[in-house]
């Protein structure tokens, strides 16, 4: 799954020395509310179909999503951004998913990838839709209910921005293939063991996302 944003490494591999975030820690050490100044970034977020800047739309509370099998096991809700009024360079990017009923963390990318124009409209600035990955342990105590996400976002120059949205997550993504969806169905149905083991260990970052930080 992680597979889907390795296009964007190259825009990684541009971190250097003269990089803004060297100076508070660079991507793990989370926004920095001393960084942010002037007003706030418009940041909206949204999600799509598959990893390019097609299909998107809006997420609003109680908007319906689905759960994505990917080609390597995993799953994941697609996310997207649209935004204007910061510098689209390289913004640090923060996307967590949460169980609401008991605000466990089920899902969590961290990125920095450069935002272009919007297709739909070039008053916009836009970021493709990322894989932001769930939980093996957790998707079935989800699927069928509300999953909250949340974004952090800071372009580094100034300008943040913190978005909420508790959104539904009605079912596998139709269009996946029927044995697929049968699949991930089951564990839940029959309730395996990995897709209802304790969340005793934290959720994992994108490997790909890691990578700016060497």
């Amino acid at each position: 799954m992680r597979s889907l944003v390795t296009w964007w490494l190259p825009a990684l591999a541009l971190l250097g020395c003269d990089d803004p975030s060297t100076a508070d820690g660079g991507i793990d050490a989370g926004i920095d509310a001393a960084t942010c100044s002037g007003a706030p970034a418009e940041v909206e977020l949204g999600t799509g179909n598959d990893s390019s800047l097609r299909g998107y739309r809006p997420l609003t509370d109680g908007a319906e999503v689905y759960l994505v099998p990917g080609p390597q096991g995993g799953q994941h809700i697609w996310v997207a951004l649209r935004g204007r009024g910061f510098n689209p360079s390289l913004p640090r990017i923060e996307l967590r998913a949460y169980r609401p009923s008991d605000d466990t963390l089920i899902g969590r990318l961290r990125i920095r990838l450069p935002m272009v124009t919007a297709p739909e409209d070039p008053s916009l600035l836009a970021l493709p839709s990322q894989t932001l990955v769930i939980d093996d342990r957790a998707y079935c105590s989800v699927l069928g209910g509300d999953v909250r996400i949340e974004l952090d976002f800071n372009d580094l120059y100034g300008r943040c921005q913190s978005v909420r949205r508790t959104v539904r997550l009605v079912d596998i993504d139709p269009a996946a293939n029927e044995s697929v969806r049968l699949a991930w169905r089951r564990c839940c149905d029959a309730r395996l063991p990995r897709c209802y083991a304790t969340m005793d260990a934290s959720v994992a970052v994108d490997a790909a996302a890691d990578a700016s930080t060497d």
